[in-house]
């Protein structure tokens, strides 16, 4: 019979003659949709999760799967609410309809378009409405209820959307007005459709006011590819507070309470939605929590001195036993890393290293088995791909020690670290080049209008935060050098940005909730 680090090593590679044949710049596997399962009680217990919906009882074994024949990813839990895809909701027995999608077109025009095909349009019969939105205010209206996933896009052009999923209901909020409007629903297959003209406001003189000695707020108005934006930004000047990145893995909240007992703040770094685990670098108060990823820009804070914007490679190195095995650099997220607890690592495509770090100097293998994995607080993971089978016949109590470099030398230093991109300008000039940051080019992150945040330092040193209501990426370039910024990337974006400064937060009106931030402590 063979033994469980054969059968693993097995399914491994079985896992790497799958995967041959696909394009090494192939972007990573991305996650089903989450949406919360309603009336779903989940009982977690050693290694697994037993979710009941009425007389319906199934069992998830983390690292094994279902016990039951049941075609569908492992569930999620979040604050105590259970959340899976559609798939594991059919598997319960509950055919409730959900938003499958959310689409935006045009920009003074837009057309907003809810895609719900398993909902009757004749439900919606009494939605059909007409009027206007001043600037300030919102439109809200209920429809049926729906099961709303996360990750849906929420904002375009300076419009922002926001479903919530309620038991009477799922209520909708449009703001980012004026704008006139037309609602109504269409069958074959059911939309629900939301025309609306907007007032795109001249352009006009900034408001500008000091929050604090050495930092200052001005509300400007910039011409972007959509045609005029609001934009909002926050000043530092050099020597004022302390910048920190702020986060943990696993968790998410929104930006304003990230920004807990901080003078100033905005939303940080990319994030799994379903792991809420960072994607890329990011280092606090000296700890690294995950390594850099595709060589894409980083901002780092170290000594007291400017912060630190670069594109960053890392290499790794891992020894088990003493024994070398693996030496490579890390162009993507999926491929080697390592990830801190707690949280969940990995994912079916990956063999998971569960690794017990409470003494670092003797850390050894819990577990080794394929994702995802659950780690404690005092854990952390090596997830590797399929065809790295020293990794993948580690038996538990081996020890393992890992070493990890970067270029520029000066980011392996600093004590608070967080990845975003592209990079927009060094010393100046526009080095937007997403294809070096392995971003998809054309895809609405970047060519689409919506919010964009970025961060960039100007030659004195002082900092300057912006978040622009409606703007591509690339539209960051001019307005960064007009704001006269040398160094400058962009952090994630769409209805991720929120800008916060002196208690509240200025851009926005509702917030989507982040897994770290970047924040200014003031003595």
């Amino acid at each position: 019979m063979l033994s469980a680090n054969a059968r693993i090593a097995l399914a491994c590679l079985a896992l790497a003659l799958v995967g041959l044949g696909a394009a090494e710049s192939a972007p990573p596997h991305e996650p089903a949709p989450l949406v919360r399962l309603p009336g779903v009680a989940a009982t977690p217990t050693d290694g697994a999760i037993v979710l009941r919906s009425g007389e319906r009882e199934l069992v998830y074994v983390e690292g094994f799967g279902w016990l039951a024949d049941v075609d569908a990813p492992g569930p999620e839990l979040r604050d105590g609410e259970v959340y899976g895809t559609p798939e594991l909701l059919r598997a319960l027995g509950l055919h409730l309809p959900v938003v499958e999608a959310i689409r935006f077109a045009g920009d003074a025009t837009l057309r907003i378009v809810l895609d719900v095909p398993a909902l009757d349009a004749a439900n919606l019969a009494a939605l059909t409405r007409q009027g206007e939105v001043g600037e300030g205010e919102r439109l809200e209206f209920t429809l049926p209820p729906l099961l709303v996933p996360t990750g849906l896009p929420e904002a375009h052009a300076g419009v922002e959307v926001r479903l919530r999923q309620q038991a009477a209901g799922t209520s909708v909020e449009v703001s980012g007005g004026p704008f006139s409007y037309e609602l109504f629903a269409v069958a074959g297959p059911t939309r629900v459709v939301l025309d609306l003209v907007r007032e795109l406001p001249p352009l006009g003189p900034e408001t500008s006011r000091e929050l604090a000695d050495g930092v200052t707020y001005r509300r400007l108005q910039a011409l972007g590819s959509g045609g005029p934006s609001w934009v909002h930004v926050v000043e530092v000047a050099p020597g004022v507070g302390e910048w920190r990145v702020v986060g943990a893995p696993g968790e998410a909240r929104t930006t304003d309470r990230w920004a807990a007992g901080a003078f100033a703040a905005i939303n940080g770094g990319y994030f799994n939605t379903t792991t809420r685990q960072a994607i890329g670098m990011l280092m606090i108060d000296g700890e690294l929590l995950s390594l850099p990823s595709r060589g894409r820009a980083v901002i780092a804070f170290g000594d007291g001195g400017p912060p630190l914007i670069d594109r960053v490679q890392a290499s790794y190195t891992i020894w088990l036993d003493g024994r070398l095995v693996a030496v490579r650099g890390a162009p993507y997220v999926d491929e080697v890393s390592v990830v801190r607890g707690p949280g969940s690592a990995g994912s079916a495509r990956f063999g998971v290293l569960v690794v017990d770090a409470e003494d670092p100097l003797d850390a050894r293998v819990v577990d080794n088995r394929i994702g995802p994995v659950r780690l404690g607080e005092e854990q952390y993971a090596v997830v590797y791909p399929a065809e790295l089978r020293p990794l993948a016949l580690a038996e538990p109590g081996t020890r393992v020690r890992y070493d990890w470099h970067v270029t520029p030398e000066a980011f392996g230093q600093v004590r608070y670290a967080l990845e975003a991109g592209p990079l927009l300008l060094k010393d100046g000039r526009n080095v937007l080049a997403p294809e070096l940051e392995m971003f998809a080019v054309g895809q609405r992150i970047l060519d689409g209008l919506t919010q964009q945040a970025a961060i960039g330092v100007r030659a004195d040193g002082s900092v300057v935060l912006v978040a622009a209501e409606s703007m591509v990426a690339a539209d960051l370039v001019p307005l960064l050098q007009q704001l006269g910024v040398r160094d400058a990337l962009r952090l994630d974006s769409g209805g991720s940005t929120t800008l916060f400064a002196a208690g509240e937060v200025v851009n926005r009106r509702s917030e989507r909730e982040v897994v770290n931030a970047i924040v200014l402590h003031m003595p």
